[in-house]
Order: structure tokens, then C-alpha cells, then sequence
């Protein structure tokens, strides 16, 4: 899967900035409070009172990089109890901008509450309502999949899956379909969904199937390897090797399967017990699961991550 663009920024629609600032202002409740403050409060009033308006003059008001974890967790609160659907969360720029549209919509309704003195009591009772529909939909999914619960099934069973945050397909390990050709480039984008599951709970990659659920099967790859499945496995282990380092192969084990006739690599990755970097290039990154999707951290990102992820790491 192709990697979503990160979302840093906060926009509000241009026609709104007056009314942003005069909520600023000395009289309102709302003075000597940070841009994102003002924000919220419009988001929360937009989706309660069902005013979603799509922006149509961006303008930047403040960056994500403020949002505090609760913050965030709200705006992902009106982002599932817009779609219903807890797997909303894993588009973060969807999530931002439905979060966007109603702060667009709520604005004028905000100013409105404030200066007649009403946003008090007002805001307490939008905030619980929101917070308790989130939580009849999140008890109303289905529980997520384990490791242990997907790394014996069929490969069949796991192509009907579809990707998650547990199952990724690749087509090919060597051989690039778009040029016609072999390149080191698809071992890379290998060694980097392996990276992802070990900084987050394992997973099964399967090579040969494409993004579509369509089997194409190892013939390319198998074709510069001399044909042989030994010679694969070898391939295989010198990307580790090259790319994640030598000791996390343990946590790998690879195994072959026919679907329609066609073969296809099962590769099991363990969740590993520190964090894994991928090296290539002179760089070095690191990349956790995101839904269905790779993502990498940058480095604050990576070591609050870490912090959580693996608490008893020294």
C-alpha cells in the first residue's frame, strides 16, 4: 500500500478569520486561548448541530503538532461517530478534514452561543453526547484479530481478508511490474513492510498477490533465482540482513503455497521485543503499521512510540 501523505496543519476557510479572532478578543471566554482551543469548541458546535461545510479558502490556523493526545482522541471521536466506523481513524486526513468542516460549520453558531452568554453549560452537555456515542460505536465493532489468530490460516483465507493491520500483499520480492525488470527497489518496500509489523504486532506478508486481491503468482521472482525456492529464502535473508540486521531473521519464517495454480510466499513476522530500523542508502527510518498502510515516524514521533511501545526497554 502507498504511504499517506502526514497531515501537519490545521485550515480554517478564509471567509471565518474575523470571526476566529474575534473570539480572541477581551470579552470573550475565549481570550488569551490558543488558536486550537477556538477550533475545537467550533468542531464539537458544527457536528452537534449538524453544520459540516466544506472549506473552499484554506487558510492555515495552527499546527497538529500542538494537538495534545486528548485533543486528538476528541477529534478522532467526531471523525468515527460521523462515518460509524471505527476504521475512519486510519485516514488521518480524512479524519482532519471532517474535523475542519465542521469547525467550519460550527463557527458562526459559536460566536453566536459565546457572546450571548449560552456557550457555558452548552459545551459541557456537546462534549458528553459526543463521547458517549463514541463509545456505543466502538462497543458495537467486532473485535480486531490477533497474531496468533491469523498466522495459521489458509493463504487462501488470508487473500480473502484482504490487507489490515495484520496482512499486507506484495507482488513480488525481485521483479518490478512496472519496468519490466528486476530491481533492488521491491526488496526495500519487502524488508520495509517487515520492519512495520515487528514495531507493532507481527503480521503475515504474502509476496506474489497484488494490491487487488489478484494472485500473480512468484514465476518473475523465481525466474532470477534460477527457479529455486532455496535460492528465494537466501534472497530473502540478505535483504533482512542488509536492511533490518542480521538477528531479527529469527523472527521470520517463510513457507510456500499454490492458489489457483499459481505459487505464493507466506512470510510470518513476529513482533520483536525492541525496535527495528530499516537502513538503505545512507538513511535509516523507522516505520510502524497503520491500518493497512506502512507509516513512518520521524524521530520525536518514533521516540514517544517506543517509550509506549516497549515500556521496559533501557
Amino acid at each position: 500500500m502507498t504511504e499517506k501523505k502526514k497531515v501537519d496543519r490545521i485550515y480554517i476557510d478564509k471567509k471565518d478569520l474575523a470571526d476566529f479572532i474575534r473570539l480572541k478578543e477581551k470579552d470573550s471566554p475565549f481570550a488569551n486561548s490558543q488558536n486550537k482551543d477556538i477550533f475545537l469548541a467550533a468542531m464539537v458546535v458544527g457536528y452537534h448541530e449538524g453544520g459540516r461545510i466544506e472549506l473552499r479558502n484554506k487558510e492555515g490556523y495552527f499546527r497538529t503538532e500542538y494537538l495534545t493526545d486528548e485533543e486528538r482522541a476528541l477529534i478522532r471521536a467526531i471523525a468515527v461517530a460521523t462515518e460509524r466506523n471505527l476504521n475512519v481513524v486510519l485516514d488521518e486526513q480524512r479524519v482532519y478534514s471532517i474535523a475542519e468542516e465542521y469547525a467550519t460549520g460550527g463557527i458562526s453558531i459559536l460566536k453566536a452561543k459565546v457572546f450571548s452568554g449560552e456557550y457555558g453549560s452548552y459545551a459541557k452537555k456537546l462534549e458528553s453526547d459526543l463521547l458517549h456515542t463514541f463509545q456505543k460505536i466502538a462497543e458495537s465493532q467486532p473485535k480486531p484479530q490477533t497474531f496468533e489468530e491469523v498466522v495459521d490460516l489458509q493463504v487462501s483465507d488470508l487473500i480473502e481478508k484482504g490487507e489490515s493491520d495484520l496482512i499486507e500483499f506484495k507482488s513480488s520480492l525481485v521483479w518490478d511490474y512496472k519496468k519490466k525488470q528486476p530491481n533492488k527497489l521491491m526488496g526495500i518496500i519487502v524488508a520495509r513492510t517487515i520492519s512495520s509489523f515487528m514495531n507493532s504486532e507481527g503480521g503475515i506478508l504474502l509476496i506474489g498477490v497484488g494490491n487487488q486481491k489478484n494472485v500473480l503468482g512468484l514465476d518473475n521472482d523465481l525466474a532470477q533465482l534460477d527457479g529455486s525456492e532455496d535460492n528465494f529464502e537466501l534472497h530473502l535473508t540478505n535483504v533482512i540482513n542488509n536492511h533490518l540486521g542480521k538477528i531479527v531473521r529469527a523472527l521470520i519464517s517463510l513457507r510456500f503455497d499454490q492458489v489457483n495454480g499459481k505459487k505464493v510466499a507466506i512470510i510470518s513476522v513476529k513482533k520483536s521485543s525492541r525496535p527495528i530500523y530499516l537502513k538503505h542508502e545512507g538513511k535509516t527510518e523507522f516505520f510502524i503499521r497503520s491500518g493497512n498502510s506502512c507509516q513512518p515516524l520521524d524521530v520525536s514521533e518514533a521516540t514517544d512510540y517506543i517509550k509506549d511501545h516497549w515500556p521496559d526497554l533501557r
